[in-house]
């Protein structure tokens, strides 16, 4: 499954350490992460957990390059928070004066740290969906919630199982539909910002339809096949947590330890 644009949600096999890891280590590992990155204050702090995600998205034995593919469609929400907090935030020295808005040294920090907590944390989520199986993803998450419920660790479990299912195909299908209007003429090099939001808007109308067509098909095929919610099951392959596991989740205590030391 690496043909294509590689996005969130896509598993990418490879004989790595981190794929033969418990999903239950991986997904609790998440957590320890997103406590280190949520500490984030300092330059020294965003450095310390950047050089542990990049060590560990080596061990996957995948290029950076799909890492980088994974952030790229996020970058317009990143940049918007970076300039949200650089803006608005009026800590430290003025650094420059631009009519209503004036940019301190406070808020560019701010800004900027802001951006790299959202990048290491989308490139954790990369590392967690490139190395799992969604299947096993989604039932590692259900194994956890278990004992604050079945039905509704059961009900969230199908949730993610699909979600993380069709996410790639409903990029391929927008990308699909833009490839369609550009061969019937669509040029937006030409256009003003509002040409272009209005254009690809005009796209959601098919893409959102298609959605729904998937939804009803995948409906009607689960209760052709007679799937009920909280029903007993039983799985072919059985979680077996190792000492293997337990390292690599204490290995995630190092950033969280490294963020609070610095």
């Amino acid at each position: 499954m690496t043909t294509g644009r590689l996005v969130l949600g896509r598993y990418v096999d490879r004989p790595s350490p981190i794929h033969r890891r418990d999903p239950r280590a991986k997904t609790l590992s998440m957590v320890l992460f997103m406590a280190a990155v949520f500490l984030i204050d300092s330059y020294a702090d965003a450095a310390a957990v950047a050089l542990f995600a990049v060590a560990l998205m080596l061990a996957t034995r995948i290029p950076l390059l799909h890492y980088a593919r994974a952030v790229r469609p996020l970058l317009v929400l990143i940049l918007f928070i970076a300039l949200f907090q650089a803006l608005f935030d009026k800590s430290g020295k003025a650094l420059l004066d631009a009519g209503p808005f004036t940019l301190y040294s406070g808020g560019l920090a701010s800004g900027v740290l802001s951006a790299l907590r959202m990048v290491l944390f989308i490139s954790f989520t990369a590392i967690l969906t490139f190395t799992t199986e969604p299947d096993r993803l989604t039932r590692a998450v259900g194994g956890l919630l278990r004992p604050f419920g079945r039905a509704a660790a059961d009900r969230l479990t199908l949730m993610l199982d699909i979600a993380l299912r069709f996410m790639p195909t409903i990029f391929e299908e927008g990308e699909r539909l833009y490839r369609a209007q550009v061969s019937r003429g669509l040029n937006l090099a030409d256009k003003s910002m509002r040409e272009k939001a209005r254009a690809l808007l005009a796209l959601l109308t098919p893409l959102v339809a298609g959605v729904f067509r998937r939804a009803l098909r995948l409906a009607e095929s689960m209760e052709a096949r007679g799937y009920r919610l909280g029903a007993p099951r039983t799985r072919y392959r059985a979680f077996r947590w190792q000492p293997a596991d337990t390292l690599y989740l204490a290995l995630f205590l190092v950033p969280v330890a490294s963020v609070i030391w610095l």
